[in-house]
């Protein structure tokens, strides 16, 4: 049974882009472009966003050898799982990419 873990980015994260480099290079065993459904905002404080919604956002499908990766990502998105929902900037769900 394989612990690997696929994440779907779309933002800085993505390969070339400023975050990846430092999260994901050398940690990534395959990186493939992919589509994921929703809705994309530009975000005021320079990021983008993605909500739930039936429009395609081109991104990446990066796999990663098993889940450790996560509480990385969450240091960059400064994400506690201890605060409500919503005064975190993100919450992780499963999605299909195509």
């Amino acid at each position: 049974m394989s612990d690997t873990i696929n994440i779907f980015v779309y933002g800085t994260l993505t390969p070339g882009e400023s975050n990846y480099q430092h999260y994901c290079a050398g940690k990534v065993l395959e990186a493939k472009r992919a589509i994921a459904f929703g809705q994309l905002f530009a975000l005021p404080f320079g990021y983008p966003a993605i909500t739930e919604g039936e429009y395609p956002v081109q991104g990446f499908l990066l796999s990663f050898p098993d889940a450790a990766i996560l509480r990385q990502l969450d240091l960059l998105e400064n994400f506690n799982p201890y605060k409500p929902a919503h005064h975190n900037h993100y919450h992780l769900q499963t999605i299909e990419t195509v």
